[in-house]
């Protein structure tokens, strides 16, 4: 699991109304929760090939409506070493809250593919199937 606070999406995460983000550990550790749930948000990064990620980038594209048809046509994207692109994932323990966002390695740094994309609901539970094991 990552540190949260040290995600590029960090900033976006904490200025979330319903994310509540506390200081523990003498001040070196942020504890970062879901407060509609009061379940604990947990961060993680996923490294995709370059098809692969093609396939985490219209999932992530993807509107409500059409992501079940984008996830039947394309199925799950599938984790890899090293790949060009890196999706780094925010989500809360019960599945309930959900954010991502996708960046692509180029010119020696990483550089934003889509910004920070939150879902919460039943569209959480179903990006992360497509993401979360």
């Amino acid at each position: 699991m990552e540190n949260i606070s040290k995600m590029e999406m960090a900033t976006a995460l904490f200025n979330q109304i319903y994310i509540k983000t506390e200081k523990v550990f003498f001040g070196f550790k942020t504890k970062v929760t879901y407060a509609p749930t009061n379940s604990p948000v947990v961060g993680t990064s996923l490294e995709f090939a370059p098809a692969e990620g093609q396939k985490a980038k219209a999932i992530l594209e993807a509107s409500p409506a059409e992501l079940d048809a984008v996830l039947q046509k394309n199925g799950r994207p599938q984790t890899g070493e090293n790949g060009n692109m890196k999706l780094n994932l925010c989500y809360s323990r019960d599945h309930e809250f959900a954010a991502f966002h996708l960046q692509q390695f180029s010119g020696f740094e990483y550089r934003t593919v889509i910004g920070t994309r939150f879902a919460t609901g039943d569209e959480a539970k179903k990006l992360l199937q497509a993401f979360i094991k």
